[in-house]
């Protein structure tokens, strides 16, 4: 790997992230220390943050923006302007704790063989969040979204002690050799939102190259600025995997998995609807899901322009 006076290029895709870029950037600094950054942002949104930043944050490179671009191709033009060895992939709401960026260096360090780390995201009890165990897609994960649905409203992960391999690394909190990000040409730009991350891992543990989280690395993250339950993310969720789905598994398989996908969901909104009254997490999931069960159409093709399902989003004939 090309020797570079920067060791990690931290890149940054906010999205009407006014409220948290603040707390985020200002972060950096702590989870620094003896690591050598630069930090390059670009704004999918339109609630100034580009502007915010460029005047409070002088020192981080924005890019400017090209409109809500998605996440992956929004990364990949920042890595573009990139000079790192490394690169990380940072939530506009992941906060740095004290040393993380340290921290995933050493790891780095102790797992050579990896080609990929990721830190540990917390959520607001300082407890490891859903984020950290992530799966890949598989037709018993999804019958177990069918068939556990406590488990599917998604809890917090048990403590992690210790540095440990794994299929799947968040992209809200995920570094990789630049090298190796330039060989995998990047994120899949078909992906728009969600999964574009899992297609990465896949190809590199495709590649023999291996993914390690870093016990050290912790960030706090403020899940979706709050609003993970939102029915247009439940939304862009399914269309996300739906699209994974298309681009690995051979059709008759698809099929099966998104029957299950829509089962789950149905099943959710079905509790909701029938006992909301007695949970909230219950009548929050219900409405999260409502899309996804009574419109499987906007997903079902994943993010195939034909589906319509961008253009009605950007267009606001869908909303929460």
């Amino acid at each position: 790997m090309t020797s570079s006076p920067i060791d990690i290029s931290i890149l940054v895709v906010a999205f009407n992230s006014r409220g948290c870029i603040d707390a985020c950037l200002g972060s950096i600094e702590r989870g620094g220390g003896r690591a050598r950054v630069e930090v390059l942002l670009v704004d999918n949104g339109r609630d100034g943050t580009e502007q915010h930043v460029s005047e409070v944050f002088p020192d981080v490179t924005t890019i400017a923006s090209e409109g809500n671009v998605g996440f992956a191709r929004a990364n990949n033009r920042l890595a573009r302007h990139a000079k790192g060895q490394y690169l990380l992939l940072l939530n506009p709401d992941a906060f740095l704790q004290e040393c993380a960026l340290d921290a995933l260096l050493d790891g780095a360090a102790r797992h050579p063989e990896a080609g990929a780390w990721g830190g540990i995201t917390l959520d607001s009890d300082g407890q490891p969040d859903f984020g950290n165990s992530i799966q890949m897609p598989s037709l018993s994960g999804f019958l177990s979204s069918v068939l556990a649905i406590s488990g599917a409203l998604h809890g917090s992960s048990s403590s992690i002690e210790s540095d440990r391999p794994a299929d799947v690394l968040s992209g809200g909190f995920f570094m990789i050799r630049r090298d190796l990000w330039e060989e995998m040409s990047g994120l899949d730009e078909r992906f728009f939102l969600y999964c574009e991350e899992v297609d990465l891992c896949l190809r590199l543990s495709q590649s023999g190259h291996g993914l390690r989280q870093i016990a050290a690395a912790k960030a706090y993250h403020q899940i979706a600025h709050g609003n993970f339950q939102s029915p247009l993310r439940r939304l862009y969720q399914a269309a996300g995997t739906m699209e994974f789905l298309k681009k690995h598994w051979p059709l008759p398989k698809r099929i099966i998995a998104a029957v299950l996908i829509w089962k789950a969901a149905l099943l959710r909104v079905i509790l909701g609807t029938l006992l909301g009254w007695h949970s909230d997490r219950l009548a929050t999931a219900g409405k999260g899901y409502r899309h996804v069960a009574l419109r499987p159409g906007l997903w079902l093709r994943g993010y195939d322009l034909k589906s319509g399902l961008k253009a009605r989003l950007d267009s606001g004939a869908l909303a929460d």
